[in-house]
């Protein structure tokens, strides 16, 4: 068994919830605001890949102190072939260090023996599109420093969130700058909440928008996807967003045959249909378009119409709620009709006016009278959760948050 530290995204509760329903209760170790430590067997690098949550992966190699962190650093560098070319870089999470101060020195020990690089030039870590340039998921030449619960760990980064995957995959969308875009982070989280069986029964997205949680299902590897939504034009989008998708990801998987490799994923048995449907007669998808009643729903709901911040007072962010609730209720009420049995995900909306939070607080009430249940996201015993078991996303610019709220059937 070993450990390893995950980095964790700004919404760190979130993420925390993400590495837990991925890797299990019972492997975490310890962590805070920025970090988690799990014990594992073993871990993958491309691990990262599925984490939305998680922008570091460190495998630790042993315990260290501040004052022998640049010694430990060096004789784990100076494990390379004598006289070998190498760029490294130090990092430090938990703890300030001086990372470009400490680094001279340790490179001008290294350059006794080796042709020697260090990549930072601040004294703070360095950016992710540094660490994929220099490949050093590769070489294991990112030294960090993890300061967490009075111990100081040293490892070696293993991988590094790919922002460029991501910018490849949001190129893929037909945009409609009206409309909002749900995070797709937040939607690979919202996909690792589902139990391992139920992520084999496929996902459908029934307020589908711009597609994204179409693309991030696809791209995680599931192969039954499903979407539709009230406006054709987004039904639209999200066909073409879907398509462009899969074709550019089919370019890559034939580059990375040509040179002789084997892609990760395989579209051959993907099932993925799109349709125009209103959410409050959801029964129909499961009647009409052959939905299997065990599917996964995954989807951001309607979270109101778009105000500006001057033009929210409390009443009339009331008003937008009762009708959001009406939504909901008919919304399941008519998955209850349809005898659904997959799991839920999705985000409802909640309001900042005037420094005060504004929720959906019926919608546990909605779920529970139509059979279902909410699922805690995190261990009650952690108390991160709010009162009903859900977790927050919201940027502190934005008037509307989201609600991220796990349902199953009772």
């Amino acid at each position: 068994m070993s450990l390893f530290a995950f980095i964790l995204g700004r919404e760190y509760k979130l993420s925390l919830a993400e590495l837990i329903h991925v890797f299990g209760q019972s492997n975490l170790r310890d962590f805070n605001e920025e970090i988690a430590i799990f014990e594992l067997e073993k871990l993958d690098s491309k691990a990262i890949l599925a984490l939305g949550g998680t922008t570091r992966i460190i495998q630790i190699v042993r315990e260290t102190t501040l004052e022998s962190f640049a010694t430990d650093a060096i004789e784990i560098l100076s494990q390379k072939e004598k006289n070998s070319k190498f760029s490294f870089a130090l990092a430090s999470f938990g703890a300030k260090f001086p990372l470009a101060d400490i680094g001279m020195r340790v490179k001008k020990t290294l350059a006794k023996n080796f042709s020697v690089r260090l990549l930072n030039v601040k004294n703070e870590n360095i950016h992710s599109a540094v660490f994929k340039r220099e490949k050093l998921a590769k070489t294991g030449t990112e030294i960090s420093l993890i300061h967490i619960a009075e111990k100081n760990y040293l490892g070696f980064s293993l991988a590094c969130q790919d922002i460029d995957a991501y910018s490849r995959r949001d190129t893929a969308k037909n945009r409609d700058m009206v409309t909002g875009m749900m995070p797709p982070k937040l939607v690979q989280m919202m996909i690792n909440f589902l139990s391992k069986n139920a992520q084999k029964n496929g996902v459908y997205d029934p307020f589908c928008g711009l597609g994204t949680t179409l693309i991030e299902a696809v791209n995680h590897g599931i192969t039954t996807v499903f979407g539709s939504d009230i406006s054709p034009e987004m039904v639209a989008n999200s066909e073409e967003s879907l398509t462009n998708f899969i074709a550019e990801e089919k370019k890559w998987q034939e580059r990375i045959r040509t040179a002789g490799g084997t892609p990760q994923k395989d579209f051959s048995n993907l099932v993925a249909k799109v349709f125009p449907l209103d959410a409050t007669i959801i029964e129909k998808a499961f009647i009409d378009e052959k939905n299997p009643k065990n599917i996964n729903i995954i989807s951001e709901g309607y979270l109101g119409r778009i105000m500006r911040k001057e033009e929210m007072t409390q009443d009339i962010v009331f008003s937008e709620r009762r009708a959001i609730s009406r939504l909901y209720e008919k919304f399941f009420q008519s998955l209850a009709r349809a005898k659904f049995s997959g799991e839920i995900v999705m985000s409802f909306p909640f309001w900042k006016v005037q420094n005060v939070y504004v929720f959906l607080e019926n919608i546990s009430e909605i779920v529970e009278q139509n059979g279902f249940k909410i699922e805690s996201l995190l261990p009650r015993e952690l108390e991160l959760n709010t009162k009903n078991g859900s977790l927050l996303y919201r940027r502190e610019s934005q008037n509307v948050g989201r609600e991220i709220i796990k349902i199953v059937k009772k």
